[in-house]
């Protein structure tokens, strides 16, 4: 079924988990050709996958973040990203699957220091608690082998993680656009409530994703030769092309520039 070698399999209530390696990365799937994380064998740190890339693009319209809660975790891309580049960031993970938090240390170099926490219980569950705290980002990637998880559906979950938003605050939802369209329809019509109609939609080249960023904050209108060598600078600093995604939210988001 694989591209691959068939390195590990797994199984756990929610299902299968498999760590499949390639030519020049490793895999992580859920019972399926889906890939929920992928990692370059030479470059652990950098982003594989396309649409972890479209999800930095938060720094577009503000600065790195001081706390970062990331719902969901797979092989922790992100997780991996975010710690190399930003090691004083506070990092809180929250991922339901206890075997997914294993597979992820034993197979994709999950960080671990004083300033990176997992905590494995749903997600909904974590952001009700009090001791939660307070995050600059949010960042939503919660699937299973169908797709989108059915918590990203519930009314109140979207409430709940802007509470949890500092006033600089960024929510980053992975949104997959495949066969559960009232789902989808449902999630954006929530984040515009919640957020006040401040938010923005990137479609991921060639792909079934969008991702999502709702703002805690007014976002301002774009002021196009600003932007632009602000993208130039972060595509220099962190190898990631802000400058095509720039391009690509100013098409996808009527307004954003005056």
């Amino acid at each position: 079924m694989y591209d691959g070698k068939l390195v590990h399999s797994a199984r756990d209530e929610f299902g299968t988990i498999e760590i499949v390696d390639e030519a020049t990365s490793r895999t992580m799937h859920f019972g399926s050709r889906a890939r929920q994380t992928t990692m370059l064998l030479r470059d652990s740190v950098g982003l594989a996958l396309s649409y972890t890339r479209c999800m930095l693009s938060a720094l577009l319209f503000t600065s790195a973040p001081r706390s970062v809660l990331m719902l969901g975790l797979g092989g922790g891309a992100l997780a991996r990203f975010l710690r190399y580049h930003w090691p004083e960031c506070r990092i809180t993970v929250v991922e339901k699957r206890p075997l997914v938090v294993e597979l992820a240390r034993e197979y994709f170099a999950l960080p671990s220091d004083e300033h990176f926490a997992v905590h494995v219980e749903a997600a909904e569950n974590f952001l009700d608690d009090r001791r939660a705290g307070e995050y600059d980002w949010i960042m939503v990637d919660i699937h299973d082998r169908d797709g989108m998880a059915p918590a990203l559906g519930q009314p109140e979950f979207f409430a709940r993680c802007q509470k949890r938003l500092s006033g600089r605050g960024v929510l980053v939802a992975n949104l997959w656009t495949g066969d559960r369209e009232s789902l989808l329809e449902g999630i954006d019509r929530s984040l515009h409530q919640v957020f006040t109609g401040e938010v923005l939609h990137l479609p991921v080249a060639r792909k079934r994703n969008t991702v999502a960023f709702a703002f805690n904050f007014a976002l301002p209108s774009l002021e196009v030769g600003l932007s632009r060598r602000k993208a130039t600078e972060l595509e220099e600093r962190y190898g990631v092309e802000f400058s095509q995604f720039l391009w690509d939210l100013m098409r996808y988001n009527k307004g954003l520039v005056h």
